[in-house]
């Protein structure tokens, strides 16, 4: 279990990296494995049918602004730490390291 370190990063730019390209707010904050995931749930969702994807992207913007902002306020953020619950939900699917801390 990694833990997350303080960068101060700003929670909103994190969302505009996500917004770039999902997962990438997460990978620059320490969480790759993570960050990876939801890319790859994002883009197997916007294959499927497009409204999945975008769903999970929005879902994911949530949480790496909750998880930038938990850092940024110095709480112990683990590197498989959700604190979206449905996404850990869709991501736990694949990702049997998930953890959830609201």
């Amino acid at each position: 279990m990694t833990q997350l370190e303080n960068k101060n990063f700003h929670p909103v730019l994190a969302i505009l990296l996500n917004w770039l390209f999902p997962g990438l707010g997460h990978i620059i904050l320490g969480q790759s494995q993570k960050g990876i995931w939801i890319m790859l749930a994002t883009f197997i969702g916007a294959a499927l049918c497009g409204i999945p994807g975008i769903f999970i992207a929005i879902l994911g913007y949530i949480d790496v602004y909750q998880v930038a902002d938990a850092v940024q306020q110095g709480m112990v953020v683990d590197e498989n730490e959700y604190k979206q619950e449905l996404l850990y939900k869709i991501c736990k699917l694949v990702d049997k390291q998930a953890i959830y801390k609201s």
